[in-house]
């Protein structure tokens, strides 16, 4: 019997490493609840089953730990973490952000065409089955083409996540400093990027690079655990001081707030600043002093749905006391007066606030 070299030993050690880290994060994010979530575990955490599935498919690397070294087992490895992390990661995406329309049944059917393609590999890597010559070329080629169609369903997702956040942002007016929000924008392009950086280790097929991979993998897997779930954060409750000072700094916003509505409203009814073509919020920040979060508040304040709401009925109201003043004009010429890009768009506006047309106020 060979004593195993230096090599052999660093893949093997690593490989190892990998997997027992993601079995242990399998543990905590199906099995361990902190106290401070206790109560509110599945509100707060609903993705947390499908990360912990993330880390328990690992224990799949098993037929590579091994055979360190073996080229088939090598690219079995590699397309398994290509096909099903670019799968499960969708999954994860799906319930956390959209929990309300997840559906089971659809997701494990995404895991079929994988297991297809992997089942082969898999049997060639523990030699079951001996694949036909050129056998490699064919599998790279299906493989290429399976994540290409799951790579493009996570940038559609990306792109719904970002949907997600500007709707948020428009019908709820949030904070960008919100926790859903600011976790939003920074995670929506996390699941694109790691399936990048699996792609690039599938395609080198050299152990160096998975080695790199595992240990990238093993510090962010650590970070993630400990960042959702940290098992030594303590519950922390606000004294009557606090309580105090934030129920002061609420009534505070509301004045503030109030000051800003009211001066808001003089700029469009006084100085009738909606008539501006192609007139955008960075008008109306520049004009009250005051940033896009307050503007927003403001807006909300009013009675608005949201600027582009504010600025169509104010120039709705104008156009219907200008036909009446002016019967003789044209209405091309008043929705010119009144900031409209075209007669179009000032129908358009009419019939979405339930105005009928234009010409009918004649």
């Amino acid at each position: 019997m060979t004593t195993p070299d230096a090599t052999y030993l660093i893949l093997f050690a690593t490989n190892l490493a990998f997997i027992v880290t993601h079995l242990y994060g399998w543990l905590l994010k199906w099995f361990y609840k902190p106290k401070a979530y206790h109560d509110h575990f599945r509100e707060l955490f609903p993705a947390q089953r499908s990360v912990g599935v993330i880390y328990l498919l690992q224990l799949f690397e098993l037929p590579y730990l091994l055979q360190i070294g073996d080229r088939d087992a090598l690219l079995y490895v590699n397309a398994f973490s290509l096909l099903f992390f670019s799968i499960q990661m969708l999954i994860m995406c799906e319930g956390y952000f959209f929990p309300t329309q997840q559906r089971r049944h659809r997701d494990a059917w995404l895991f079929l065409p994988a297991a297809v393609v992997l089942l082969p590999l898999f049997l060639q890597a523990v030699n079951i089955i001996s694949m036909p010559q050129g056998w490699r070329i064919w599998m790279v080629g299906v493989v290429s083409l399976l994540f290409l169609l799951y790579f493009l369903q996570s940038v559609h997702m990306a792109l719904r996540i970002r949907r997600a956040v500007q709707q948020v942002n428009e019908e709820r007016y949030a904070d960008s400093d919100d926790f859903p929000v600011r976790f939003a924008n920074i995670i929506r392009w996390v699941p694109t990027l790691i399936l990048i950086l699996l792609a690039i280790n599938f395609y080198a097929d050299d152990p160096w690079v998975k080695f790199g991979r595992d240990i990238l993998f093993i510090f962010a897997s650590v970070w993630f655990c400990v960042i959702t779930l940290n098992p030594w954060r303590k519950v922390q409750e606000k004294n009557v001081e606090q309580k105090v000072e934030s129920a002061e700094r609420r009534v505070e916003n509301d004045t503030r707030f109030d000051d800003l509505a009211q001066r808001l409203e003089a700029l469009l009814t006084d100085e009738h600043l909606f008539t501006e073509p192609h007139i955008t919020s960075d008008l109306f920040i520049s004009r009250l002093g005051t940033n896009s979060k307050y503007l927003a508040e403001a807006i909300h304040h009013s009675g608005y749905q949201s600027f582009y709401d504010m600025i169509s009925q104010h120039r709705v109201r104008y156009a219907i006391s200008l036909i009446h003043q002016h019967p003789d004009h044209l209405l091309a010429d008043i929705s010119d007066q009144c900031g409209f890009s075209s007669q179009a768009s000032m129908v358009k506006a009419f019939k979405s606030q339930g105005k009928g047309t234009p010409s009918s106020y004649r």
